[in-house]
């Protein structure tokens, strides 16, 4: 039985062990990424194969450092990429806050929903007729508006 060498960058190796000293890669890495089919060239590049790389600047950078140097959530920049957006956009499209409810102006003041206005001002317990008066085309003035029991 022949015994494999390994060449790479003009040098010899008897062993994977021994190639995986050099490349300062993990053996058993550099194992698993040989079995998969991997030139040797590939298999010994010092990257996470996890991990995706893009251009910037002439120079390849990791998702994680691109948003270490940005300070963005990387997290939220898988998932946008991964949703089909361009490295560009990802980046520097604002996070949407979807909020529920309509917003609703009572008083001259806004209020995110109608259950903001409610608890803003007090009035949990009536929120079925305030609700109710509204349905029926009360503005929202004349709907939040309750006599005081004297």
């Amino acid at each position: 039985m022949a015994k494999t060498i390994y060449t790479y960058e003009d040098q010899e190796f008897s062993s994977i062990k021994a190639l995986a000293q050099h490349t300062g890669i993990h053996e058993k890495t550099l194992t698993a990424r040989l079995r998969k089919g991997m030139s040797l060239e590939e298999a010994c590049k010092k990257t996470d194969l996890r991990c995706s790389y893009h251009c910037v600047g002439n120079v390849e950078k990791s998702i994680v450092q691109i948003c270490k140097e940005q300070d963005k959530n990387d997290d939220l920049i898988r998932n946008r990429l991964h949703y089909g957006y361009s490295l560009h956009d990802a980046l520097n499209k604002p996070k949407k806050i979807s909020r529920q409810g309509i917003p609703i102006v009572v008083n001259g003041i806004l209020y995110n929903s109608i259950a903001a206005a409610l608890r803003k001002l007090g009035l949990e317990d009536k929120e079925k007729i305030v609700r109710g008066r509204l349905a029926r085309g009360m503005t929202p003035n004349a709907a939040f508006r309750f006599e005081e029991e004297v």
